[in-house]
């Protein structure tokens, strides 16, 4: 359920350098795509004969590293972690605000061991899916919703045994700066049987990393980690309650201003 949307600065595209930012923007869009065919091969090469899934995550933060590094040094996207210091030391459930792509290959390269509860589809796109699917994360298939959260929960537990944090985009699908939707009960299940820690997170990666082949905007994306929410609380109204803790947050953030442009 999407809720009222703050008001937004429109997107203008006749902006002083618009044109120079659009071909930045296409200059890394072919650059990952040739980061990608030369990772395709390797983890071609790779998964045909040796698989082991602690080699493909770190082939998967190898590209996401350089994914967020031209994004950095192409298009001018920059970021800071807020809080990230103050992170406990053992695996969490990290809960995020869903705005692009971004934020979604930025974690694998911020976190390498990570297991991001992802969409089927997802696993699919070449590459990057390929590690997806090996490293593996878990996923979302949404056709089958009773097996299917039976199986994240199984598999999260097991994730969290062997020291893997947990990342999850309660909201389901992107949402558009200033905007809201109602989080999934996934989040209310996972809390109250993994008995770990949850770490909500918010950013502002939209405002700067635009939905499909739209022009980029150079910028600062702040991403900040809020303390530790400890188990043991009642899961619907700790979800509830995380649920308007990242939304104030990402409401924060986007009246700051994002420093994109």
């Amino acid at each position: 359920m999407t809720g009222r949307p703050l008001e937004v600065a429109a997107r203008p595209t006749a902006r002083p350098g618009y044109w120079l930012q659009t071909l930045r923007t296409r200059v890394f869009e072919l650059a990952v795509l040739l980061w990608s065919l030369l990772f395709g091969l390797a983890i071609v090469a790779v998964l045909r004969f040796w698989r082991p899934p602690r080699v493909v995550r770190r082939v998967l933060w190898l590209w996401s590293s350089g994914f967020v590094a031209a994004a950095r040094w192409i298009v001018g996207v920059r970021y800071v972690l807020e809080g990230r210091a103050e992170l406990p030391d053992r695996p969490v459930i990290f809960v995020c605000n869903h705005q692009s792509y971004w934020e979604s290959i930025a974690f694998t390269a911020f976190f390498p061991d990570l297991n991001v509860i992802t969409k089927a589809g997802a696993m699919d796109i070449p590459v990057f899916g390929w590690g997806l699917r090996h490293a593996p994360m878990i996923r979302v298939d949404r056709e089958r919703r009773g097996a299917n959260l039976r199986r994240i929960v199984r598999e999260a537990r097991g994730s969290l045994a062997e020291g893997r944090s947990i990342l999850i985009f309660p909201e389901g699908t992107r949402v558009e700066p200033g905007a809201t939707r109602r989080y999934q009960r996934g989040l209310a299940l996972l809390y109250g049987v993994c008995k770990a820690e949850i770490v909500p997170v918010a950013h502002n990666a939209g405002l700067c990393w635009t939905k499909g082949f739209e022009t980029k905007r150079a910028g600062l994306v702040t991403m900040r980690f809020l303390p530790p929410i400890a188990p043991g609380g009642d899961p619907e109204a700790v979800a509830r309650e995380i649920e308007e803790l990242i939304n104030r947050e990402k409401e924060a953030l986007l009246r700051r201003g994002s420093r994109c442009g």
